[in-house]
This record gives C-alpha cells, sequence and structure tokens, in this order.
C-alpha cells in the first residue's frame, strides 16, 4: 500500500479539490492506445470506402507523369504550376485522409482527458531528469505493467498477422497474373490484416485505459491527514471556526439579556428554565419570546428581570413547554395562547395593584 513522506498509509480516496489540482499540473489518466487502436480502424475503414477513389487518382496522376507529361514543353515558369494541377487530386484526397485522422485523434484525447489548459507540464522539475527517478519508474509497478502490455500487444498481433498472412497470402502465389487483380487482392489482404490487428489493439486499448484510471486514482490517493489539512484549507480550521460561532453565541446572548427589561413576564421551572415574554395588543398579535435559557443563562435573566421590576411566574410544564418549542424573537404557538393568556392577566392585575 502506498505511503506518503511521513510514513503515513494512503487509504483515503482524492477528493474532488485533489483531482483537479491533479488536472491543473497535467496528470490525467490517458491512455495513448485508445487512439492507436481508432485511428488504425477508422484510418482503414476510410481506405475501404475511398480506396477506388484514391486509387484512379493515382493512376491518372501516374499516367499523366510517365506518359503525357513526356510530350509537353515545360518551361521554367509553368513546370511546377503543371505539376501541382494534375496532382490536384492526390493532394485533395491525402489531406482529407490525414484531416479526418488528426480530428479523430484530437476528439478522442478530449474525450478522455477533457479541456485543461495549463502549462505547468512544460516547466522543468527535477524528478524528470532524476536517474534515480527513472530507475523507480523504469522498475516500478508501472514500468512493469507498461512492460506487461507491450509484450501482451507483440503477442497478439504477431499471432493475428501470422494467422492471417499463412491462410492468404499462399493462395495468392499460383494464379490471378493481372497486375490490377494483384494489386486489388494485395490491398484487401493489407487492409483486412490492418482491421483485425486494430480489433486487437482496440481490446488492449481497453484495458490499458481501465488501468490507466485506476493507476491515476491510486496515485493520487491521500492519508488521513492529508485529508483534514485539505478540509482545514478548504471549510476553515474546525477549531476556529467554534470560536466563531462561541463568539456569536455570546454575541446573541447579550443581545437577549437586553431585551430582558422590556418583557412583560418571566416564566420559571423555577431554578433550571425561564422564558421572557413580551406583548403589546396594538402591535403584535401574539406574545413574543425574548429571552429564554437553562440553568446559568435562566438565572441571569431572572437577576435581570428583578433589578428591572418584571414579575417572574412560577409554572413548571408550561415554561418547559415554552423554552422547548419556541425561539427567541418568535410569537409563540396557538397551542399556548390560553395559558399564556391567564399568566398575563395575574401580571396584569398584580401591575394595577402595585399602582
Amino acid at each position: 500500500m502506498p505511503e506518503d513522506t511521513s510514513g503515513g498509509e494512503k487509504t483515503e480516496e482524492p477528493t474532488p479539490r485533489k483531482r483537479m489540482q491533479s488536472r491543473e499540473e497535467g496528470q490525467v489518466a490517458y491512455s495513448a492506445e485508445v487512439n492507436n487502436a481508432a485511428v488504425l480502424l477508422v484510418g482503414f475503414g476510410l481506405l475501404i470506402f475511398f480506396g477506388p477513389t484514391a486509387y484512379e487518382a493515382l493512376m491518372a496522376s501516374m499516367r499523366i507523369c510517365f506518359r503525357d507529361a513526356l510530350t509537353w514543353e515545360l518551361t521554367e515558369s509553368d513546370n511546377l504550376t503543371l505539376l501541382f494541377a494534375q496532382q490536384a487530386g492526390v493532394i485533395e484526397l491525402t489531406i482529407g485522409f490525414m484531416g479526418a485522422l488528426f480530428l479523430l485523434a484530437l476528439l478522442l484525447s478530449t474525450a478522455q482527458v477533457g479541456l485543461q489548459f495549463t502549462a505547468k507540464p512544460l516547466m522543468p522539475k527535477w524528478q524528470r531528469i532524476s536517474p534515480l527517478a527513472g530507475l523507480k519508474r523504469l522498475f516500478g509497478l508501472r514500468g512493469l505493467m507498461r512492460f506487461i502490455f507491450a509484450l501482451l500487444k507483440l503477442i497478439l498481433i504477431v499471432s493475428v498477422a501470422t494467422y492471417v498472412l499463412t491462410n492468404n497470402v499462399p493462395s495468392q502465389l499460383y494464379h490471378n497474373f493481372d497486375l490490377r487483380s494483384r494489386f486489388a487482392e494485395s490491398g484487401w489482404l493489407i487492409i483486412l490484416l490492418a482491421l483485425k490487428l486494430a480489433g486487437v489493439l482496440g481490446v488492449v486499448a481497453f484495458f490499458d485505459f481501465l488501468y490507466q484510471r485506476w493507476q491515476m486514482t491510486k496515485d493520487m490517493m491521500m492519508t488521513k491527514q492529508e485529508v483534514k489539512e485539505e478540509f482545514k484549507q478548504s471549510d476553515g480550521d474546525p477549531m476556529v471556526k467554534n470560536k466563531i460561532r462561541q463568539i456569536q453565541r455570546q454575541m446573541a446572548q447579550q443581545r437577549m439579556m437586553q431585551e430582558v427589561p422590556s418583557a412583560d413576564v418571566v416564566i420559571t421551572n423555577p431554578t433550571h428554565v425561564a422564558v421572557a415574554l413580551r406583548y403589546d395588543r396594538e402591535e403584535m398579535g401574539a406574545p413574543i419570546c425574548v429571552a429564554k435559557g437553562y440553568d446559568l443563562i435562566a438565572q441571569r435573566i431572572k437577576q435581570i428581570a428583578a433589578e428591572n421590576n418584571v414579575i417572574q411566574v412560577e409554572n413548571v410544564p408550561l415554561a418547559r413547554a415554552l423554552a422547548k418549542v419556541v425561539d427567541v424573537g418568535k410569537p409563540i404557538p396557538v397551542d399556548f395562547y390560553q395559558q399564556v393568556a391567564e399568566v398575563l392577566t395575574h401580571v396584569y392585575k398584580l401591575k394595577n395593584k402595585t399602582a
């Protein structure tokens, strides 16, 4: 199992950020065998369809060069013009054929690795010219797999070529002495051999593509510590985030405590829970919770309420229920209207008596 320089085992799958960084460095899973097999297959497929046209164009060019052109009166100014004019058909077919193969190779490469423009792979690195790193690549697992694939490909190609040639070449040696027919038969034999070899290379390319993706994922495996460090960099240090949340809670508690003096009543447990409510008939549709808390916070709410002459009412089930379901700054649920109304009525009576 691969290890990093600190000795930790790389057991974690690469994160999306790790994969993106590898792409930016130019490290992608790419199989050249896929391009080779596809170009060979498509190239000889095009020869099957456009072979007769290419043959006629080539024969016409040869007739012009070895027969008609011998009777021309060529001058230094027009000989190249005539030559290119007569070879236009062959040149167009050649350019079209090569352009189609180039476009195919470009599309296959893009399909394998996607579009990623970066100049980092062109930057010089010591690892690329280091003899020790070169020996590791040559005799490591990657080098062994490349050797196995190359040997397997060579064995398959030689086997298929031997099979095709031994079954077809002897039958063509003793008959059909017409040059045109022999040329067509030989051309078809070459195309048949190439198509079969392309099929063999396609199978090798498929497994090579899977291996390249597996090897790329294996090279990008991360240790648990690397995953933690990346999480800290991308999402922030957990200790810092906890500190921020703590400060936010303290600020929220301070704002909540500042609202306690404006409350009409504080409903208590009496020692473990405190809920401060405020109600204005003209501005509010229902009483609003301005503060709530448990234990030490509840004691602080009760202390501030006592300092500001806010009436405190002991109602254990109501205090627990309100503290559990109502949020600070929100009106109480409809289910508690009747109970809270009774408490507020009691509070208003006490205030009137005091007045």
